[in-house]
């Protein structure tokens, strides 16, 4: 099966060598790498034709698409997921890096499970120290997917997966243009809620948590707004297809989770009542909305309150 391995390229010529390196090194043969430029200030896509370079059995497997102007992180994701003619996919952030089989591991597994999709295992790096392995969720994809749509329990990273492509394709489903803030949530959620989901208890992806100039290093109102607009597909995605509710109360959950980011990181509310309004029922949810929402009530308190329901939540799933 052919894979296609799918690269936004801004302001990593710190990073851009190892990971190319990776890839280009993988033992998978049947690979196309997609780099997406989106217009990088800096000199990543000059380190990155050196690396190409250097290995003449992979260039003729290497795209390189040039957007005019910069236009974010999701557009990036999303033209190269357009672009893609491989089976499978792999999303992989240009300042990440992959392990030596990760690609043929997880095809394996794939192949040996039927599955639409494949979390591997990962380990984080710190100043070039790699973690110990964290190894993918095990437990049913209901539970997987309720506990993400919560936020904050799990992680919903675009990454160290891969997915067939037909997902995407006839799901409808992609990275959004704009954003950039959030950008894995408003995508990973609506693919699980169609794949057959399998695991690999291996480290498959390296992912850097040192580098300041990502997007998770910020928070602003640019970034909130994206993140409410992320919220608002998803919401709206799952309200179209979940036609038997599972997911209801963990919708609800989610719905309370941005108005405590909106009264963490803003103070307010306006930015997020006009992109996604929320609608919160039941005699908890909308006590726990009510205290986020109240000025009088401390931060401190109303942030105890909404950790104590979704709590009360996981621990039913």
């Amino acid at each position: 099966m052919k894979v296609s391995i799918l690269v936004p390229v801004y302001g990593v010529e710190k990073y851009i060598e190892k990971c190319a390196v990776s890839l280009f090194e993988q033992s998978y043969e049947d690979i196309e790498y997609i780099f997406v430029n989106d217009c990088t200030p800096d000199r990543s896509i000059e380190v990155l034709r050196g690396t190409i370079a250097r290995y003449p059995q992979r260039q003729k497997q290497v795209v390189i698409i040039d957007h005019d102007v910069n236009r974010g992180l999701g557009a990036a994701r999303h033209t190269a997921t357009e672009a893609a003619t491989g089976e499978l996919v792999m999303h992989v952030d240009s300042d990440d890096y992959l392990m030596p089989h990760a690609v043929e591991h997880l095809c394996a597994k794939m192949e040996e499970t039927g599955a639409d999709m494949v979390d591997g295992g990962y380990v984080t790096v710190t100043a070039d120290r790699e973690s110990a392995l964290i190894p993918p969720f095990h437990g049913t994809k209901e539970k997987y997917l309720k506990l993400m749509l919560c936020q904050n329990i799990v992680f919903n990273r675009i990454w160290g997966r891969i997915y067939r492509h037909a997902l995407f394709t006839e799901g409808g489903i992609n990275s959004v243009e704009g954003i950039n803030y959030g950008e894995d949530y408003v995508v990973v959620p609506r693919l699980i809620l169609g794949a057959k989901r399998a695991c690999l208890d291996e480290a498959v992806y390296a992912y850097r948590d040192d580098n300041a100039t990502s997007y998770t290093h910020s928070i602003n109102e640019k970034h909130n707004r994206s993140l409410y607009k992320a919220h608002a597909i998803v919401n709206e995605y799952f309200t179209q297809h979940d036609t038997h509710g599972t997911y209801r109360t963990a919708m609800q959950m989610a719905m309370l989770a941005m108005v405590r980011h909106a009264r963490r990181y803003e103070g307010h509310f306006r930015n997020l009542d006009a992109i996604c309004p929320i609608e919160v029922k039941g005699c908890a949810p909308k006590l726990c909305n009510a205290i986020l929402r109240s000025s009088r009530i401390p931060f401190s308190l109303a942030n105890f309150l909404y950790l104590t329901l979704r709590r009360l939540y996981s621990s039913t799933l």
